[in-house]
C-alpha cells in the first residue's frame, strides 16, 4: 500500500512538471515568434494600402548615421541629387562614397556587399529613423523603415543606413513603416501625423497679482479655439483681483485662485535644434529647477509638477522645450486690463522619447516679477 502510495505521488509530481514543461515551451515558443524578423513589422490594409505598424527594431546588423549637409548645400542647391542613394555597393564603392561625403566607414570587410541608403531634409534640424526589418526575396530586398523630419531651421539634416551583405541583390524596395498612433491616424485623417487642429495646450491657469484690489478683465482673443474653461468664458472673465492672488468671479461671486482654459493649438510645436533630454524619473527635479528660472513661485511651480508629472514619468525619455513669448502669443493672444507690469506666460512642449536625442539646450531667461504680475502656465504634447 506504501508503495502504491508512493507510485501516485510520483505520478503527480510527474504531471505537475510535464504541465509546467509545456507552459514553459509555449512561452518561448511565443517569445521567438514575437521577436522574429519576420514578425517585426504586421501588414494593414487600408483604403487599399499596406501600412506598417513597427514591432522593434531589426536585430541584424547595420550602421546608421545622423549628419549635417549644411557645408555642401550653400554650394550646391540640387545637393539631393548627389547625395542621396538607394544602392547596393561594393565595399570599394561605399568606402569611396563615404570618403565624399565625410561619412565615417565603419566597415572593412572587402568581400562583401553593402545595400546603402541615404536621404536629405531641407529646413529640418532633427531627424529620427528606425530600421525595423530587413526582408530577403530571391535577389530583391525590402528595407522597412519608419523616419520623421522635425523642427525648422536653414540646415540641411540627413542620415546613412548601410546595411552589409553576402547576398547578390538585383532592386532595393524601401518600405515606410507607421507606428501604432501613426496607424490610428491614418485611419481617422488619412495623413500619419495628427492634424493642427486636433492638438491642443493643456491646463492654462492664469494667475492674478495686483499691488491692490483690482477689478481686471481678462480676454483670450482666439476664443474661437477654447475648448475647455471655467468659470466659463463668454467673451471675457471679469474678476475682482486681491493682491494675495485670491480672484473674484464678478459674474458668479465665487471664490477662485486662478482662471482655467484650454484650447486648440493654432500654431504646431515640434521637436527644435534647442531645448532638453530629460530621464522620466528625473523629471521633478528637472521642473523645479527650470520653473524657478522661468520665474514661477515654489506654489505655481507645485501645480504645475502635480499636472504634468504622471505624463513626464510614464515616458523612459522626455524631449522638451518651453515655447517662446512670440509662439504663446501667436497660439493665444492674452488681452489684460489694467496691463500688468509683469507678464510671465510658461508653455511647456514635450515629446516621449525611448532613446534619447542630441540638441542644444535652450537657454532661458528669468523675468524680474514687480509691480502687477500675471502668470499663465500650460503645456502641449508634440504629435
Amino acid at each position: 500500500m506504501v508503495e502504491n502510495k508512493k507510485i501516485k505521488i510520483s505520478l503527480k509530481k510527474a504531471i505537475i512538471i510535464s504541465c509546467i514543461i509545456i507552459c514553459i515551451v509555449i512561452i518561448a515558443i511565443y517569445y521567438v515568434l514575437q521577436h522574429s524578423i519576420f514578425y517585426t513589422v504586421s501588414v494593414k490594409n487600408y483604403k487599399d494600402k499596406d501600412y506598417y505598424i513597427i514591432k522593434r527594431d531589426y536585430a541584424g546588423s547595420y550602421d546608421l548615421q545622423f549628419l549635417s549637409l549644411s557645408q555642401y548645400y550653400h554650394s550646391n542647391s540640387d545637393i539631393r541629387d548627389t547625395f542621396e542613394v538607394k544602392e547596393v555597393m561594393s565595399y570599394e564603392k561605399y568606402k569611396s562614397y563615404c570618403n565624399e561625403w565625410g561619412i565615417e566607414t565603419k566597415y572593412s570587410n572587402s568581400t562583401k556587399n553593402y545595400i546603402v541608403f541615404s536621404y536629405a531634409s531641407y529646413g529640418d534640424t532633427h531627424l529620427e529613423v528606425r530600421l525595423a526589418a530587413v526582408e530577403y526575396n530571391n535577389n530583391n530586398v525590402d528595407v522597412y523603415i519608419w523616419d520623421e523630419a522635425s523642427g525648422i531651421g536653414e540646415d540641411i539634416s540627413a542620415y546613412i543606413l548601410v546595411i552589409p551583405t553576402d547576398k547578390n541583390i538585383d532592386s532595393i524596395n524601401i518600405v515606410p513603416t507607421y507606428t501604432n498612433f501613426e496607424f490610428e491616424n491614418i485611419k481617422k485623417y488619412n495623413r500619419p501625423d495628427m492634424p493642427i487642429e486636433y492638438t491642443s495646450i493643456d491646463k492654462p491657469v492664469i494667475y492674478l497679482y495686483p499691488t491692490e484690489d483690482t477689478e481686471v478683465s481678462v480676454k483670450l482673443l482666439k476664443d474661437e479655439s477654447i475648448t475647455c474653461s471655467y468659470p466659463k468664458y463668454k467673451d471675457e472673465w471679469k474678476v475682482l483681483a486681491k493682491s494675495d492672488g485670491i480672484l473674484k468671479d464678478l459674474d458668479t461671486n465665487r471664490q477662485l485662485y486662478s482662471l482655467y482654459y484650454e484650447s486648440k493649438n493654432n500654431i504646431k510645436f515640434r521637436v527644435e535644434k534647442e531645448g532638453f533630454v530629460v530621464k522620466g524619473e528625473d523629471t521633478i527635479s528637472f521642473l523645479e529647477d527650470k520653473l524657478a528660472i522661468l520665474g514661477l513661485t515654489e506654489r505655481e511651480a507645485e501645480e504645475f509638477i502635480i499636472y504634468w508629472l504622471p505624463k513626464l514619468e510614464s515616458n523612459k525619455y522626455n524631449y522638451i522645450r518651453f515655447a517662446i513669448t512670440d509662439e504663446i502669443n501667436e497660439n493665444m493672444p492674452l488681452e489684460i486690463n489694467p496691463s500688468p507690469d509683469t507678464i510671465i506666460r510658461v508653455i511647456m512642449t514635450f515629446k516621449g522619447l525611448e532613446n534619447p536625442i542630441d540638441v542644444q539646450e535652450q537657454k532661458l531667461e528669468t523675468p524680474n516679477r514687480t509691480g502687477f504680475v500675471a502668470v499663465e502656465w500650460g503645456g502641449t504634447e508634440i504629435n
